[in-house]
This record gives structure tokens, sequence and C-alpha cells, in this order.
């Protein structure tokens, strides 16, 4: 399924400098949309990163960039409002497993505050909301791959607790107002501009800097590593869901072990991880794997993109990153 797309359709992107976000406003600008990109350059890593997320479409004419925290009420309905957009998308929340455990507080501040801030200047003036949720609502759950609908209400952190309560958050302003959602759980989603504390970007820069690599769990986790354009890529299908209130998963559906991840980041690097294996931490999962029947029976998504192949563009992005810095 491919939208025709004109420059009529107006979108706001929060979060639109970070990873997900700001690929997602290249794909949204590149199919004639007209993007203002709302970020807070929250300093979880450098300012620079997200500076070089942006640079190219800072010279588009159908982009607007607004530097803006959500949990600032009125500059964020103001924004919203002023961009007239028919869809808002929220990628604009802290992110992080382990951060989480040690300033829990300031996770509820923004996923919880700030999206409300969100869903309320969205519903003011009639444009509906994707909603970045995450894998980690499903805790430990044994059953897999998971369905949307076993969600058991059983978080390992303060981060899945906060997309727990982001989801029941939309899904309350659907009820009250008729706020069209989607809730859209992200499984693991790597590629160019990933975040540099995530596990395949960090596992990548020590091993180019021939440091040694910490395996948690003893690299016997399981994850479901999601191809980032295959992640816009429903996003953006997402946006065309029929009206109402919908949870769906974007997930590659094919989980692997830490240790074989190590293996095909050795292969498209070309040098050997120096491998410690650690314990398993406090609030990780031992898996994650997406049924995507809903995604592919709503959206009519599904994820296109090989580990292999998205490790390789992954690699191409990083060895320029290394360059520049």
């Amino acid at each position: 399924m491919t939208s025709s797309r004109s420059a009529t359709r107006r979108a706001v992107v929060t979060g639109g400098a970070g990873f997900i976000g700001s690929t997602l406003v290249d794909r949204l600008l590149a199919e004639g949309w007209t993007v203002t990109a709302v970020d807070a350059f929250e300093p979880f890593y450098p300012r620079s990163v997200k500076e070089r997320n942006i640079a190219r479409a800072l010279g588009h004419q159908g982009y607007t960039f607004e530097q803006v925290d959500t949990r600032d009420r009125d500059r964020l309905r103001q924004t919203i409002a002023l961009a007239r957009p028919e869809v808002v998308v929220d990628l604009a929340a802290k992110a992080g497993v382990r951060p989480s455990i040690e300033d829990p507080a300031l996770y509820v501040d923004i996923n919880l505050r700030g999206l409300q801030n969100t869903l309320d200047a969205s519903a003011r003036i009639g444009a509906r909301v994707v909603f970045a949720s995450s894998s980690s609502v499903y805790g430990t759950d044994a059953r897999a791959p998971f369905a949307e609908d076993q969600m058991r209400n059983r978080p390992e952190s303060p981060y899945a607790a906060t997309k727990i309560g982001g989801e029941a958050l939309s899904f309350a302003f659907h009820q009250l107002s008729g706020l069209p959602v989607v809730a859209a759980r992200l499984f693991t989603v790597y590629g160019p501009r990933q975040r540099p504390d995530l596990a395949i970007h960090k596992f990548a820069r020590q091993m180019l800097r021939n440091q040694p690599i910490e395996l948690y769990d003893k690299g016997e986790g399981l994850r479901d590593y999601t191809f980032v354009d295959d992640i816009v890529d429903g996003i953006v299908r997402a946006t065309d869901a029929p009206p109402g209130f919908h949870i769906v998963n974007l997930g590659s559906h094919r989980p692997i072990k830490t240790t074989e991840l190590v293996d095909r980041i050795e292969a498209v690097l070309g040098v050997t991880a120096r491998r410690i294996l650690a314990p398993h931490q406090v609030g990780d999962v031992p898996m994650t794997f997406a049924n995507v029947d809903r995604a592919r029976e709503l959206l009519h998504w599904e994820p296109r993109t090989s580990l292999d192949d998205g490790l390789q563009r992954f690699a191409e992005w990083l060895r320029a990153e290394e360059a520049v810095a």
C-alpha cells in the first residue's frame, strides 16, 4: 500500500530530531508532506548528533523546526495550532530501560505529562495521533510471539510502565474526545542515526576501537531487531489507519540471540569482538518477539529489511560518522 501524497498534507513530529523522528521526517518530506519537527534537545546524548540528523531537512522548503519541550503545554499547544497538522506523531519520549530505573520521576514527567500535552493539543485542532509505544510493555511474558491483546500490565522498568501509561492515557483521550489514535509498539529499532547507547551502535563502536563488549544475560537474550526504515514505513501507514483507537506491533518477527547478533556485526565490520559474558541486568526482559498479523491486516505492512542488509547499511553510516568525529 503506497498512498499518494500531496503538499497539502501536514504533520507534526515530536522528537523530530531524534533517531526515528528525523528518519520519519525525511520520509514525509520526500513524499510531499509539510512537516513541523518539535524537539527539546534533551541532553541524553550530544546535541551535535541531533543537529546532524536534521541537517538535510533544514534545507527543505516544507520543513519547520521548533525547539519546544512537550512539557511546556502553552508553547506546544501554540506550535501545533500554527502548524495545522492532520496528524501528530509522538516520538518525544525519554527512552532507555536502565536510566529509567535511576530516575523514574523524570521518565514519568516527560513520557506522561509531555504526552498528555501532546494529546490535548492534537485533540483541540482535530489532528489524529500516532503514539510510539514499545515492546517493553509485554514484560517477561513467555508466550511468543507477542500479540497485542496479551499484554498483562506487568512492566519490568519505569520506562515500560510509562509506555503502558501512555497507551492508557491515549485511550482515555480517544474515549472522551473521539481522538483517533494508533499506538505503535516498536520492537528494538536499529539503523543509521541509532542512539549511541543502544546495543548495536554501542557494540559496533566498541568493536571498531578494539574495546571489550559486555553481553548481558550471557548473550542469551532474544531481541526482535527491526530496521528503522521498516518502522518508519509502518508509522507512515498508520497515518492513514481507519478512525478509532488501535494498538499495533511493528517488529521484524525474527528474533535472534545477542551472541548471534554480535556474530553478524563482526561480519559486516570485518573485526572480531572481545566478548565479556555478563549477568542479567535488572529491568531487562529475556525476549522480544512481535506477532505482526494485525499490522499486516490493518496497515498492509510487512517488515522487508533483513538483519544482514540492515546491519550493512548501519555499518556504512557508522563509518561515515566515525570519519566526521
